[in-house]
């Protein structure tokens, strides 16, 4: 299932005597503290943007001089486009990405956020029981909802059917909002859902049935979602870049330390049920940019006659964050 406003960070030095003068305190030494930069920051409302909210909540974003500003969206492959207009930085995945790339829309990815593994993979694909699908090469002819059509999501899925021998333009795909998609499945609207959790959780307790998660064909460990900005932005706001990636790698440890009071903040955010959001697996957070991943994702989205020519992926990436 993504012209800007340019803030800039204005270094201002911190007053003080030298050091070798007669009035200085032994060891003083002069320093500068980056002027506060305003970030507007889109989201959606799942696990993967805990660590956004969590680094709010505890005044992460305060510490290192941004002051943040958090909107829903519905649609993440809505996002690329309002970059520079409505939001400096937003969630993104690899191939909305590459594809606004491909289109000429200069945008570029400037923090990684969250990786699938094999031990914790980010979605699974959900299907009722007694319907004989069994795995992904069983999807041939049926209807697959997902919460948007051109992200990494059901590209996973489209590839990982194919890997199995089915043809995957025989998958019908149908996008709706995650919160929806379990209502899809249990009305009989749809065949299967790729759910994000907690709504994979909440299926299989149900009694629904899980094939597998599409991301594993691909690779393990594999960027699934992260952070993009519009290029130029980006390029001159390296440090207020910076500072964010820091301010979400000070959440990241404090989910793993704190996981009661991060649950707390999942709750909140999402309007889960305090049950749920205190037993939900997380995903596995890492903010390194990882460009061999765009470059597996432009593989995909070739095998699957979704893209043509070559993409540079160096280009997809903010330089030397």
């Amino acid at each position: 299932m993504w012209t800007l406003l340019v803030l800039t960070a204005v270094v201002a030095a911190c007053g003080g005597t030298e050091s070798g003068s007669p009035g200085a305190s032994s060891g003083a030494t002069a320093s500068a503290e980056a002027e506060t930069t305003a970030l507007r920051i889109a989201f959606v409302p799942a696990t993967t943007a805990l660590p956004l909210h969590v680094a709010q909540a505890q005044g992460f974003f305060k510490e290192n001089n941004l002051d943040v500003t958090l909107t829903q969206a519905a649609n993440i492959s809505d996002l690329p486009s309002t970059l520079g207009r409505q939001f400096d930085l937003a969630i993104g995945t690899a191939t909305d990405l590459i594809r606004a790339g491909t289109a000429g829309l200069d945008i570029v990815q400037v923090s990684g956020n969250t990786v699938s593994t094999k031990e914790n993979p980010f979605v699974q694909v959900i299907v009722p029981p007694g319907k004989g699908i069994m795995d992904f090469g069983d999807l041939g002819g049926k209807t697959v909802g997902s919460p948007t059509l051109s992200g990494v999501i059901h590209v996973g899925t489209l590839f990982t059917a194919k890997k199995q021998g089915t043809d995957p333009a025989t998958i019908r795909g149908v996008e709706a909002p995650s919160p929806t998609l379990p209502d899809q499945l249990k009305g009989g609207r749809v065949d299967g859902v790729e759910a994000l959790q907690p709504f994979a959780s909440q299926l299989t307790k149900a009694g629904n049935v899980s094939i597998g998660d599409p991301f594993s064909a691909i690779a393990s460990p594999l960027a699934t979602n992260f952070y993009v900005a519009q290029g130029e932005w980006a390029e001159s706001n390296k440090d207020a870049v910076e500072r964010f990636v820091k301010a979400m790698e000070q959440a990241a440890d404090f989910i793993e330390e704190m996981p009661m009071e991060s649950r707390t903040i999942l709750q909140q955010f999402t309007e889960l049920p305090a049950p749920v959001a205190a037993t939900v697996p997380l995903p596995t957070y890492d903010f390194d940019i990882r460009t061999e991943d765009l470059d597996k994702w432009v593989g995909v989205l070739k095998e699957l006659g979704q893209l043509d020519g070559e993409v540079d992926t160096g280009k997809l990436v903010l330089s030397e964050r």
